[in-house]
This record gives C-alpha cells, sequence and structure tokens, in this order.
C-alpha cells in the first residue's frame, strides 16, 4: 500500500509505502500524475520516503511498478529516496 500527497503547487509527488506494494497503487499513481504532466509537461520531483522498501505483493504488481516508472521516467525532473 502506498500513501502519497501531491504538491501541485511545486509539482512535486510525495510517495509513503506503507506495506507491500500492490498494481493498484501505481494505478491510483498514474491516475493522480498522468492528467497533470500532459498539461504540464513534466512534474519537478518525486520524492520516496520510506526508511526501507517493503517489496511487492506480487509478481503484477512488481511489473506494475516498472512500468510506472518507464512510463513516467522522462517526464520527471528529479526522483530522490528520503530515507529518513
Amino acid at each position: 500500500m502506498i500513501e502519497y500527497t501531491f504538491d501541485t503547487e511545486h509539482a512535486i509527488l510525495y510517495v509513503q509505502p506503507k506495506s507491500s506494494l500492490e498494481e493498484n497503487d501505481f494505478v491510483q499513481l498514474a491516475k493522480t500524475v498522468d492528467p497533470f504532466i500532459e498539461k504540464n509537461g513534466d512534474l519537478a520531483g518525486i520524492i520516496i520516503q520510506t526508511p526501507t522498501f517493503p517489496g511487492w505483493k506480487s509478481l503484477g504488481a512488481m511489473a506494475k511498478h516498472f512500468r510506472f516508472v518507464v512510463g513516467e521516467f522522462e517526464a520527471v525532473k528529479r526522483w530522490i529516496m528520503d530515507r529518513g
């Protein structure tokens, strides 16, 4: 499960993985950021806030995660991992 907040003023997505990542997590993230990217061209950054990586709930979730990253990679100026 992923919790997230989207600072549209600064074009930054803050992502907080809370438990094993699921396919729907990335569907929801895409529904949040894709319209913004289509309208504005890009995101200033995605900040992933987690002390450890919780893993994936399924192989499908891992594949959806990789597709999300590949699909958004060029539209995101900075990817940051905050382990604090």
